[in-house]
């Protein structure tokens, strides 16, 4: 295993890769790429290159091969989680493909190389009845807090958003007559997500309390004690409505049940990833994994054939 120091000696090509590190920065800016996702690809890239340099490897891109990233894969397996080691994959992935786009290398040294395999396990789904209970808490308090919290977790359970996404929303995206909030996800892709009535109605009671509230002029829909409420904000509200229901629960979770709630229902997979922002079916397949047995079966039961049978005689 190697050790990774605090600080690494580079040289000053120009196609280093800390050097480089920096325009991709700037390009993915230009691409309108989320900052959650420019944070996550420029550490994954930042490692590679802290790795590289401690190992005594080469750090300009024109240099990296194979076996190098493979070297820093089995390290990041050695310490750090799958999901860890599979994200920061993806994100040198997409920093070598930027390289080749840009000329700088004629092709990239993860071409061929897959990426780690993650755990078969499935995420973990909330059932309605804990979707209840933490609404519960919020129904329970009648202060402002309260109507706030219960609208954003209800647009989190309703429509499968991803955190990003409703954070972003503004007053302009809600159209509480149509049923229909539009969010901008991944690749500042815009798309339309439905409410259903009671959201509508928790949405509709926040908004004219939001009204009366210093700052409401600003245009976000989402207002916290300062200002716009930030990402730590919306993380802290879920995390303290959840454990006042006795539950650890997260952004992403909600994303999850979601998935499974509306593939229980009915709904086509090809329509669930065009609600949830799919473009992949990869995404679709891990979560819909955490029920598809108890899907599977719940269809087997309704489509039993000797039921079938019994009923034909009839």
């Amino acid at each position: 295993m190697v050790t990774t120091p605090t600080s690494a000696v580079h040289s000053t090509a120009p196609d280093e890769v800390t050097t480089l590190t920096a325009s991709w920065r700037r390009s993915l800016a230009a691409r309108r790429a989320s900052p959650r996702t420019i944070t996550t690809y420029i550490t994954a890239v930042e490692q590679l290159d802290a790795f590289l340099a401690a190992a005594g490897m080469p750090t300009r891109v024109s240099a990296v091969r194979r076996e190098h990233v493979e070297a820093w894969i089995t390290d990041l397996l050695a310490r750090r989680a799958p999901t860890t080691a599979h994200n920061r994959f993806r994100g040198c992935q997409a920093f070598f493909n930027w390289a080749v786009e840009e000329g700088e290398i004629r092709e990239s040294p993860m071409v061929r190389m897959k990426p780690p395999r993650l755990p078969e396990a499935p995420p973990p789904v909330l059932r309605e009845a804990e979707l209840r209970a933490i609404l519960a808490g919020c129904e329970r308090d009648k202060t402002w807090l309260g109507r706030r919290d219960e609208a954003i977790l209800r647009v989190f359970m309703d429509t499968g958003a991803r955190r990003a996404e409703v954070l972003g929303l503004r007053l302009e995206d809600v159209d509480l007559d149509r049923g229909v909030l539009s969010v901008t996800g991944k690749g500042n892709r815009t798309r339309l997500v439905a409410i259903g009535d009671t959201t509508i109605r928790a949405l509709d009671r926040y908004v004219r309390l939001r009204a009366r509230k210093p700052g409401a002029e600003v245009p976000w829909l989402w207002l916290g004690r300062k200002g716009q409420l930030g990402e730590t904000g919306v993380a802290g509200l879920i995390r303290a409505r959840g454990a006042a229901a006795g539950l650890a629960v997260h952004a992403h979770l909600f994303r999850h049940s979601y998935a499974h709630s509306v593939l229980s229902a009915g709904m086509q997979e090809s329509d669930l990833m065009a609600v949830a922002g799919w473009r992949s079916r990869e995404m679709l397949a891990r979560y819909a994994a955490s029920t598809r047995q108890e899907r599977a079966l719940k269809s087997a039961r309704a489509l039993s054939p000797l039921d079938r049978l019994t009923e034909m005689k009839r």
